[in-house]
């Protein structure tokens, strides 16, 4: 084998592998010391980019839990205090049952009547003053709009501004107007377009029947109308209720709640119905939407979970692994160093060549 001293390759190749292993040692104590098999973009590019859009989404997912729980504060906050409303139009339901009976006096129903107008304008103040962090959520203009997915658009959402029968952002919210105005209404009208639908399908049947072409009549009035310049109107339609037959504020045309007479109590027990009727009605409906917001927390719980392990499985260090690199590391770099110094030596053998 030749010597020579201006290249020691033996050196060389120890220097070589003593940085190899010194670079594998380096990467051993960075994994180990955060935790992370991915610390930069060279570590695993393609891994990078997939674990950081799966941040995005757990972070995402558990802000929209936290989002979900908030509208459930807010549904317990309105249906809470849609609770004590009933609460105060069962007391009135029961007033006006004892201002019915025969057996009290005219100053008896005075004293009733008192305990009725308090409890009106408790209704009325609790509609204007129950609010969520600064927003009020009775007085009809609460639309609630909750962000509970990682990605834009899903989103839940409930309405305090309308009901089953009524729309309460055009009567005060829920108020005594608002509760009172058209609870009737609404579900005569309803009636009556039920109604009206089944009297066209009868009357299509018996014209087509007779090989005649049937013509809505209610879409050639509105045609004509429109050919005057003028709305229609259906004349037989129910009529809005008169406001001086539902309760609220006496100076916008409202009448107030009385028991004062045995007539105004007995019409008092039917309206109350229709206002505990329609609080409850409300009060389910946030009822269902809080139990649907606990399901899509358990959702996005269980969705969170699975793409944390995910993202884990891809950036995580796995210290079984690592530790055993940094073992195997350390042993090399020890030998390479222990290499490099006999090889350094190596040259030192020409010297006895010259005697």
């Amino acid at each position: 084998m030749a010597l020579y001293v201006n290249t020691n390759t033996s050196s060389t190749n120890a220097q070589r592998q003593l940085m190899q292993s010194g670079k594998t040692l380096d990467t051993s104590f960075q994994r180990l010391s955060s935790g992370l098999r991915i610390n930069s973009a060279a570590d695993d590019a393609a891994g990078l980019q997939v674990s950081n859009r799966l941040t995005s989404q757990v972070n995402g997912l558990n802000q929209a839990v936290r989002n979900a729980n908030d509208g459930i504060s807010v549904a317990q906050t309105a249906e809470g205090a849609l609770s004590e409303t009933t609460n105060m139009l069962q007391r009135m339901r029961t007033l006006s049952i004892q201002s019915a009976n025969g057996s009290n006096s005219d100053e008896d129903r005075v004293a009733l009547q008192q305990e009725i107008g308090q409890l009106s304008t408790e209704i009325d103040r609790i509609a204007s003053d129950t609010t969520f962090g600064g927003k009020n959520l009775l007085d009809g203009t609460y639309e609630g709009i909750y962000q509970v997915g990682a990605d834009a658009n899903q989103t839940i959402s409930f309405d305090l501004s309308k009901g089953a029968k009524q729309d309460y952002a055009n009567n005060g919210g829920f108020t005594m107007a608002g509760l009172s105005s058209d609870a009737s209404y609404e579900r005569e009208l309803k009636a009556y377009e039920e109604q009206k639908a089944a009297r066209k399908e009868e009357e299509r049947a018996r014209v087509e029947a007779d090989g005649g072409t049937y013509v809505d009549p209610e879409i050639q009035a509105k045609a004509d109308a429109e050919a005057r310049g003028e709305v229609y109107v259906d004349p037989n339609a129910p009529q809005p209720p008169d406001r001086s037959r539902s309760f609220g504020d006496p100076s916008e045309g409202f009448g107030t709640p009385s028991v004062s007479s045995m007539e105004n109590a007995q019409s008092m027990i039917a309206i109350v119905d229709e206002m505990i009727a329609a609080v409850g009605a409300k009060r389910a409906e946030l009822g269902a939407v809080q139990n649907r917001f606990g399901s899509t927390i358990s959702n996005l719980s269980n969705i969170s979970e699975n793409v944390s392990a995910a993202r884990s499985r891809i950036r995580d260090a796995d210290f079984a692994e690592e530790t055993a690199k940094l073992t195997s590391s350390q042993i090399l770099q020890q030998a390479s160093s222990s290499i490099l110094a006999q090889a350094n030596q190596r040259p030192q053998t020409a010297l006895s060549l010259l005697g």
